[in-house]
C-alpha cells in the first residue's frame, strides 16, 4: 500500500483522468487510485487504477464513507477524497499536488483544498454562525445544527468551512471516531438526498 489513496467519486465527469495523470510527475510519492464508479458504464483505466461499482446514491459523501466504512482497518496514512468534475472546482491541477505535496511533507492531520463553485471561478469558504445557515439547498436553516447534535460532533459558536468536499486527511484524524459513527452517519445521509449538502458543511467539523 503506498503512503497516499487517492479516492474519487465518479458519475458522468472524466476530467478527473487529467489530475491523475499530472501526479506522477509533480507528487513526490506513489500512490494507490481507487475510483468508485456510479455510473451505469464502467471506465477504461489504467492497470494500476482500481475500479469498484457503487449503487448512485448520497453523492460524494457516501462514496467518501463507503470507503472509510469499507477499509476502516485498512487505511493508508494518507487518502485523498475528490470529487470527478476537478475541471470546475480546481483552477490549478499542479497547485493543487503541491498543496497534498506540502500537506504530507509538513504531516498534517486534516485540510479542505479551498475549491472554487464553477470553472475559472474564486475559491469559496462559508461561514457558519451558530450551525445557521440560508443556503437553500439544505433542509432547513438549522441543519448544520441539529446534525451536529444528533452525531455528538462538536459545533464552535463560529467556522469557516471550505466548499465542495475535496480534502485529505491522515488515517488518525479518521480513526479517533469508530466505525459505527462512520455507519450511523451514511445512514442519517441516505435518509434524505439534502443531507449531502448538510454534510459538505460538516466534515471540518468531523476531522
Amino acid at each position: 500500500m503506498s503512503n497516499l489513496t487517492i479516492v474519487i467519486a465518479y458519475y458522468n465527469n472524466k476530467h478527473f483522468f487529467d489530475l491523475l495523470n499530472m501526479f506522477p510527475q509533480y507528487f513526490s510519492q506513489s500512490t494507490d487510485t481507487i475510483i468508485y464508479n456510479k455510473s451505469e458504464n464502467d471506465l477504461v483505466v489504467k492497470d494500476n487504477f482500481v475500479q469498484k461499482r457503487l449503487q448512485n446514491i448520497g453523492r460524494e459523501g457516501e462514496t467518501y464513507l463507503n470507503h472509510i466504512i469499507e477499509n476502516y482497518d485498512n487505511l493508508s496514512e494518507y487518502t485523498l477524497f475528490i470529487q470527478d468534475d476537478t475541471n470546475e472546482h480546481i483552477p490549478n491541477y499542479k497547485t493543487f499536488i503541491h498543496f497534498c505535496n506540502d500537506f504530507i511533507n509538513q504531516q498534517k492531520q486534516f485540510a479542505l483544498y479551498p475549491c472554487s463553485w464553477r470553472k475559472n471561478g474564486k475559491s469559496h469558504r462559508r461561514t457558519i454562525t451558530d450551525g445557521i445557515c440560508t443556503l437553500h439547498t439544505l433542509p432547513s436553516h438549522d441543519s448544520i445544527k441539529k446534525s451536529c447534535e444528533m452525531h455528538g460532533i462538536y459545533l464552535p459558536k463560529k467556522y469557516t468551512t471550505e466548499t465542495c468536499a475535496f480534502f485529505i486527511c491522515h488515517k488518525n484524524i479518521i480513526l479517533k471516531h469508530n466505525k459505527e459513527f462512520y455507519i450511523k452517519l451514511r445512514e442519517w445521509l441516505l435518509s434524505n438526498y439534502k443531507n449531502g449538502f448538510v454534510l459538505e458543511h460538516l466534515w471540518k467539523l468531523i476531522f
